[in-house]
């Protein structure tokens, strides 16, 4: 009976032992496993991570820290992605799109531009992309958002355009955003300081925000030059660059004094022109 016992407690001790092992083995499976998996297969993108065709970014003038950088992002299981932190290739991307529409058109300096302008008037029809184009200054109000400045309203006919869910507001000279995304925005003011009773020493132009998301005001751009009371020019003021506008946001232009512009002068611009939405 002893020795029947003592044989029970051996067998049982044995199936613990191989339940054990066999727990063991498989864990180290796992791990072996999943150890293979991560080296075979690239990890997951990061969630600040966006990829886009490398054609969409590259430049036109190889051989640039930019290039090399898109290289480095080039996907090894497809040479013709990039990925990369989301607000650089942002940036290349706009960048890009920004350069085909001056410099590809034979203005090679934007700045410079006199009556910028990103749709000729001819593409306007059938347009599907959000856009914007005020012409003409017509009058100012003060500004709520950058006290001492001046919010310019614009000629609601002539030149102006707006298409799919960009709102030109002329009481208010504001664009009102309808669709979320990255937006092109640019403003082009053409400044005449002849014969002018010149009490103003810095003459500011600034890209203005009031953000229904957020319930804040904010400058997003700002240029200002300085003007001496013996100056007698006339030059453009010019500012560009883009943004993230959300739904029911409200952009305009101010400026410190606005007896310096003519008045619906068709040189005068103020634009917002939708790219793409990566949320």
């Amino acid at each position: 009976m002893g020795l029947g016992c003592t044989c029970m407690i051996t067998l049982q001790l044995a199936c613990v032992g191989l339940v054990t092992l066999t727990i063991v083995q498989s864990l180290l499976f796992l791990v072996l496993a999943v150890s293979w998996r991560i080296h075979k297969e690239p990890p997951p993108l990061e969630t600040n991570t966006y990829c886009v065709t490398c054609d969409d970014i590259r430049q036109s003038h190889p051989y640039t820290e930019k290039e090399h950088l898109i290289d480095a992002w080039r996907q090894i299981h497809n040479d013709s992605v990039c990925c990369g932190p989301t607000r650089r290739v942002m940036e290349l991307r706009i960048r890009k799109e920004m350069k085909k529409r001056y410099v590809e058109n034979g203005q090679a300096n934007p700045s410079q531009l006199v009556g910028e302008s990103f749709i000729p008037d001819c593409e306007w029809y059938g347009m599907k992309t959000p856009t914007a184009k005020l012409v003409g200054v017509v009058d100012s109000v003060p500004s709520d958002i950058v006290q001492g400045h001046s919010k310019l309203r614009w000629n609601k006919n002539g030149h102006t355009r707006t298409a799919n869910k960009c709102i030109h507001l002329e009481l208010e000279g504001e664009i009102f955003i309808k669709r979320p995304g990255y937006y092109i925005v640019s403003s082009t003011l053409i400044v005449n300081t002849t014969g002018t009773n010149n009490t103003t020493q810095i003459f500011g132009h600034n890209f203005n925000l009031l953000s229904h998301r957020y319930g804040t005001t904010s400058v997003l751009m700002h240029r200002q030059k300085s003007i001496k009371e013996s100056d007698n020019v006339i030059f453009t003021s010019f500012i560009s660059a883009a943004f993230k506008l959300y739904v029911n946001d409200r952009i305009s232009i101010s400026v410190s004094d606005p007896n310096y512009l003519a008045n619906d002068s068709s040189n005068d611009h103020f634009t917002a022109y939708y790219t793409y939405d990566m949320s």
